[in-house]
């Protein structure tokens, strides 16, 4: 049987909060980190007063925090209101990044000819951030240049609702890679961006989108290549 880790009174697993503009996005932000980064464990058992403690704050912003952990999908609230952080479920991740995909592929054709001159400057910045978080060996920094580079196509179909469905899982993902795809962060991981930001520049839409498949099908293989899981293998996109 598997134990179930729990975060009980008096464990300080992170750092008290410094003074915040808004007290709850700060627990927000501080409970997320200490999650994607697997300090708190997945399925580790949360107790809001023992939080509440660790932090320094009460336990109203933490209950709204796991609250709005859990609509990311990264905090589960189950029965009798016991909350713990989402365990890592290898199908579920692989049907997560099998629609996931498809939505950032939408994205990138709806909003490829939206994309304008400070739309570039974003992207050259996102390359700029990945470059620098991989000098410093900085894991986290770099899977969030990586989100930021494609969440400037998908902004520019200006389709909110797409938007929010690729945004609301970018923890799970972020901590699915850090925890199981951590050498995918890499130098060839930068220079895949940079020759899809010169495939965009030259106008080569083909070649651009064949770019993004390959990310895509390197995240469902991970998933599919999961200690002791058997599942179906997913079609590859063909290359156009």
């Amino acid at each position: 049987m598997t134990s179930v880790r729990e975060i009980g009174a008096g464990e300080a697993f992170v750092g008290r909060l410094a003074s915040p503009s808004t007290l709850r996005q700060a627990v927000v932000d501080k409970l997320r980190d200490a999650i994607v980064s697997a300090e708190i464990a997945p399925g580790t058992l949360l107790r809001e007063t023992a939080l509440a403690r660790s932090l320094g704050v009460s336990a109203t912003p933490v209950r709204e925090a796991l609250g709005e952990l859990a609509s990311e999908g990264i905090v589960e609230i189950q029965a009798h209101r016991l909350k713990r952080v989402t365990p890592i479920d290898f199908p579920a991740t692989l049907d997560l990044f099998r629609v996931q995909t498809e939505l950032w592929r939408l994205g990138y054709v709806w909003g490829l000819s939206k994309v304008g001159v400070e739309q570039i400057r974003l992207l050259e910045a996102a390359i700029g951030r990945y470059r620098a978080a991989l000098d410093a060996a900085d894991f986290p920094a770099i899977i969030g240049a990586g989100h930021d580079f494609h969440t400037v196509f998908i902004s520019a179909s200006a389709n909110s609702e797409l938007l929010r469905s690729t945004l609301d899982r970018r923890s799970l993902i972020a901590r699915f890679i850090l925890l199981h795809g951590r050498s995918t962060l890499s130098l060839k991981g930068l220079r895949h961006h940079e020759a899809m930001l010169a495939a965009f520049r030259r106008g080569d839409t083909a070649d651009l989108l064949a770019r993004l498949d390959q990310l895509s099908a390197r995240l469902i293989v991970m998933a599919q290549h999961a200690p002791g899981q058997s599942v179906r293998p997913t079609p590859l996109r063909p290359v156009n």
